[in-house]
């Protein structure tokens, strides 16, 4: 094995002395993960294809995401206390219960394998199998992202966790899988519910019950993490929590003014999004400390690709917005891309990018009362207010809204939103249906035809309007 993962590396951002300083630990890894030397030369070949690495800030993102793997592998391993939470998820418990102590590893380990095992090594199949295989069979609109951690679980590849953060109120089946592995595993989990029935037309407004509800459901994780790990979470990690939080959203904030500003998309959609994922992958030190300084050096270098004119799609192409990007497969919006359609922002991203407050994680409420003023977690109402101001604010001519079938919350929103958005801003809106995921059944070839009609409309209408 030794030195074949060499070349993938520096492709990743890695110094050939941090590479030998790190081998024992990559080789360890890369067994329990079962990856081969030949499984290099097709990572290299798909982190090429598929990524801008021409790009210092995108390389040294792929390098986070990988030491964030192998730091997951080997967290038990190296005596760490092990959190787990879910996506989606309110991160602030776990942000501070993860500065509580040196030695507590906390991550959210599906959206670390999507990152990795997909973006990276391309070789997610082979544990959605497991998963399909543990309790989570295919056929029954079940979630991928549960999948990917019962998979992850049975094959060995991720440890078992000391604690499991688990939450209702928003995707009721993590909570469910969580109780699945809970029962399987022997782990100790927390759930924090809530409740998502605001009525329609209430959202940014809503009830103090809510706040307080909420607020004490995300206070009782803080109490059962002490209990379990032995650690108090004192008001200071908190503090230092939401500190550190603050720093990498505001990068990230930084990074969608200057696409927003520029006339032409300067990267694409697949390295905004590798970046947006550092703020729901995991609450480490690692993404804490290296996330802001690393999309500051990307943050530069689309600068300077705007100050030459540098632009991944044509000038005057149709803007699009999209829900989420692919977690797993960077060919699927690389496809939208070369067929001609601009894709400065999606929608979670412009929600996430939002600057939180001072008091933001410190207790229970504060967090509560930010997460509802956001939209998504609020209702139904929420999200699709909040994508229809995203839409006019990045000046889109069009919207896909690729939802999940499998995602209740969100295949929900597929026919609402697309009304609701053409009729408030007379935005298109093409309902797309994929698993954001995983790419078996919804792959790049599945999905071009009807994305190439859509920006067949969408250039027409920019015809017609003569820009």
């Amino acid at each position: 094995m030794a030195d074949c993962y060499d070349d993938l590396f520096m492709l990743c951002g890695f110094e050939a002395e941090e590479i030998e300083k790190e081998r024992s630990r990559i080789e360890t890894a890369f067994q329990k993960l079962e990856l081969e030397p030949r499984d290099m030369k097709t990572a290299e070949s798909w982190v090429s294809d598929n990524h801008d690495i021409a790009l210092l800030g995108v390389r040294k993102l792929l390098g986070i995401w990988v030491k964030e793997l192998i730091d997951l592998v080997l967290a038990k391993h190296e005596e760490k206390k092990l959190v787990y939470y879910g996506f989606p998820t309110i991160a602030g418990p776990a942000a501070a219960i993860a500065e509580a102590s040196e030695n507590i590893y906390c991550t959210c380990p599906d959206v670390v394998l999507c990152y990795t095992m997909g973006q990276i090594f391309n070789k997610l199949t082979p544990i959605l199998e497991a998963g399909e295989e543990n309790g989570l069979p295919p056929g029954h609109g079940l979630c991928s992202l549960q999948q990917i951690r019962a998979g992850g679980l049975a094959k060995g590849i991720i440890p078992i966790p000391d604690l499991v953060l688990t939450s209702s109120y928003y995707c009721d089946m993590g909570s469910k899988a969580d109780e699945l592995l809970h029962e399987r595993y022997g782990h100790a989990a927390v759930y924090a519910d809530g409740c998502m029935d605001s009525r329609w037309g209430e959202f940014p407004h809503f009830l103090p019950e809510r706040v307080n509800f909420l607020g004490n459901q995300l206070e009782k994780v803080f109490g059962r993490a002490q209990a379990v790990l032995g650690v108090e979470i004192t008001p200071e990690a908190r503090y230092r929590g939401a500190s550190r939080s603050r720093q990498l959203f505001g990068a990230l904030r930084e990074l969608v003014d200057l696409i927003k500003g520029a006339e032409a998309q300067p990267i694409s959609i697949v390295e905004v999004e590798v970046a947006r994922r550092l703020t729901s992958g995991s609450c480490s030190r690692r993404f804490m400390m290296d996330g802001p300084k690393t999309i500051d050096i990307l943050n530069q270098e689309v600068r300077e690709r705007i100050a030459r004119g540098t632009a991944v799609v044509e000038k005057g192409s149709p803007r699009i917005m999209i829900l989420m990007a692919h977690f797993s497969d960077p060919s699927i919006m690389r496809m939208m891309e070369n067929i001609g359609l601009s894709i400065p922002v999606t929608v979670h991203t412009t929600l996430a990018s939002r600057i939180m407050k001072e008091t933001s994680f410190i207790a229970g409420e504060d967090l509560a009362r930010e997460q509802l003023e956001r939209g998504p977690f609020h209702g139904s109402y929420g999200e699709i207010k909040r994508a229809a101001e995203a839409a006019q604010e990045f000046n889109v001519d069009g919207v896909i809204f690729n939802y999940m079938f499998n995602c209740r919350p969100i295949a929900m929103l597929s026919h609402l939103l697309k009304q609701f958005v053409v009729r408030e801003t007379g935005i298109p809106v093409l309902s797309l249906e994929m698993d954001m995921y995983d790419s078996r059944t919804y792959s790049a070839g599945s999905l071009r035809t009807r994305v190439e009609a859509f920006a067949e409309m969408l250039r027409a209408k920019r015809s017609d309007r003569g820009t």
